[in-house]
């Protein structure tokens, strides 16, 4: 994947922009997925069509010979370790709250992108990011504690998801040093598919081969644009920017999830949605025009 007109940064930029509508659909995708198959189920599934069509890549792309680079096996397992932790959360998460207030949490990963790596030389933020890391604090807390103070549990499973991404685009960003994108997420899938398939088998019913059928367009959209084509762009993507920035330009994606489940499921964001992802995407802001003026 290859934008040969750009500039080193344009290109990841470029790479960001695509990624991110497509990751705003994600969760509507897989929302589908988890009510009718439930949370594991729903990601092997969407996880095998998206491993399947990665070793047919990589090996028409001859890029199997990457397979014995020894030195690269560590981030390749912590990645498949924390990716697929990542996407266990988020399905998981979708059983309980809606499609939309697990897009605006995942977003929060900009915040702790900032706490994890804003201290490392390459990554480091100017000092009027506070404000913006104070804004998206009190973004998630209106959104975590409501004025019924209820707490949703898919709320919380999609705020640790948030917590783990950062780690998981650190290791991918060093995996991508080493060896392809392509070979990155065929990797994960092969090392993640068996692991996911004991979890559905052993705490969920295990679907009928006709539920499955009459769900394979959501398992084909998301295996196919959200765990093959978008997460090629974001690896693409982080092997030319700072990983803080990267997050940060994911801004508009909450947005487009809240009208894409406004115009599918019809349903109505809440002010508790509106006003909690305020300060979210404002402090985001405030991190990316520092960014934008290294």
């Amino acid at each position: 994947m290859k934008l040969p007109s750009l500039t080193k940064q344009h290109q990841g930029e470029a790479y960001a922009l695509g990624l991110s509508v497509i990751e705003a659909a994600f969760p509507l995708f897989a929302f589908f997925t988890v009510t009718a198959l439930g949370a594991m189920h729903a990601y092997f599934y969407s996880l095998v069509v998206a491993t399947g069509l990665l070793v047919f890549w990589v090996i028409v792309r001859k890029k199997t010979h990457e397979l014995k680079r020894s030195h690269a096996y560590k981030d390749l397992a912590f990645t498949s370790l924390y990716i697929t932790t990542v996407f266990s959360l988020v399905f998981l998460a979708l059983q309980y709250t809606s499609p939309s207030h697990v897009m605006i949490i995942l977003f929060l990963q900009v915040l702790f992108s900032y706490l994890f790596l804003g201290r490392q030389s390459e990554e480091k933020l100017d000092r009027p990011h506070l404000l913006g890391v104070v804004l998206m604090t009190m973004g998630a807390i209106i959104i975590l504690f409501p004025a019924d103070l209820k707490p949703n549990p898919g709320d919380f499973l999609a705020l640790l998801a948030a917590i783990t991404a950062p780690i998981a685009n650190y290791y991918q960003k060093r995996a991508r040093q080493k060896v392809s994108s392509e070979t990155i997420l065929m990797v994960r899938g092969l090392i993640a598919l068996p692991f996911i398939y004991v979890l559905a088998i052993t705490f969920e019913p295990s679907p009928s081969w006709l539920m499955i059928q009459e769900q394979f367009i959501w398992l084909f959209l998301t295996g196919f644009l959200v765990f093959v084509l978008a997460k090629l762009m974001w690896i693409e993507a982080l092997h030319r920017m700072p990983i803080t920035k990267l997050n940060a330009m994911f801004a508009f994606s909450p947005l487009l999830t809240i009208f894409l489940v406004y115009l599918v499921l019809n349903e109505i964001p809440s002010w508790i949605q509106l006003f909690g992802a305020l300060p979210i995407l404002i402090g985001s802001i405030f991190i990316t025009q520092k960014l934008s003026s290294k």
